[in-house]
């Protein structure tokens, strides 16, 4: 009897393992949490993400460049 609740929990263990992952994935994937527990799996199964997210980060991380004092102030309106 006592093999029989060690495979129980063993697949009950497994069953509730592979239901977190997507709702892990979803979680993430609104709100943007958690990218750091599952960027190791995503690196593992498609490693091109790993280029575009590094893009995506240095495309947020650059700054419009500061007009210089002797430009107009509608400058900015005549290149949209």
């Amino acid at each position: 009897m006592d093999a029989f609740w060690a495979a129980a929990a063993t697949v009950a263990l497994f069953a509730v393992t592979l239901g977190a992952f997507p709702w892990l994935a979803s979680r993430v994937r609104r709100g943007g949490t958690g990218a750091g527990l599952l960027a190791p799996f995503q690196d593992i199964w498609d490693p091109a993400v790993h280029h575009t997210q590094t893009e995506i980060h240095a495309q947020l991380d650059r700054k419009a460049p500061t007009p210089s004092p002797d430009d107009p102030p509608w400058a900015d309106r005549l290149t949209r």
